[in-house]
């Protein structure tokens, strides 16, 4: 990474959406008038993750891992574990409900800002418990 800032486009980026029992949940809910997307989740990839796999776009620096998640209602990650690292959420729209190991359990609203260090290991789930 050279430090260049480069402006990427939203149309650029890949989009990942994962079959929900992969993270703990019951079949998607196409006929929800609440759902604005077919699937639970959709995510949109910065940087190469999961089975999205690019080498021009590995990280920034040492962020290596930044996401666009759109969670739909009643749906979200189920309980699973993360080290060494930071993990910050930056809520655009709606509500996403947190819960860990470190017996933290918060919901957060429009505009707030969780960081989170995983540190030597934390389990932690997120859910939109919005219906």
């Amino acid at each position: 990474s050279t430090g260049k800032v480069e402006h990427v486009s939203a149309e650029s980026l890949f989009v990942s959406e994962p079959e929900p029992v992969y993270f703990g949940n019951p079949n998607n809910d196409a006929n929800n008038p609440a759902w604005n997307n077919g699937n639970w989740l959709k995510s949109r990839f910065h940087f190469s993750f999961a089975e999205y796999n690019d080498v021009n776009r590995l990280d920034f620096g040492v962020l290596r891992v930044m996401n666009d998640d759109l969670v739909q209602p009643n749906r979200g990650f189920a309980t699973h574990g993360h080290r060494d690292m930071e993990i910050v959420t930056y809520i655009v729209e709606g509500r996403l409900t947190h819960q860990d190991s470190t017996g933290t359990k918060e919901t957060l609203g429009e505009r707030s800002i969780q960081f989170m260090t995983a540190g030597s290991g934390v389990r932690h789930s997120e859910h939109n418990l919005s219906t």
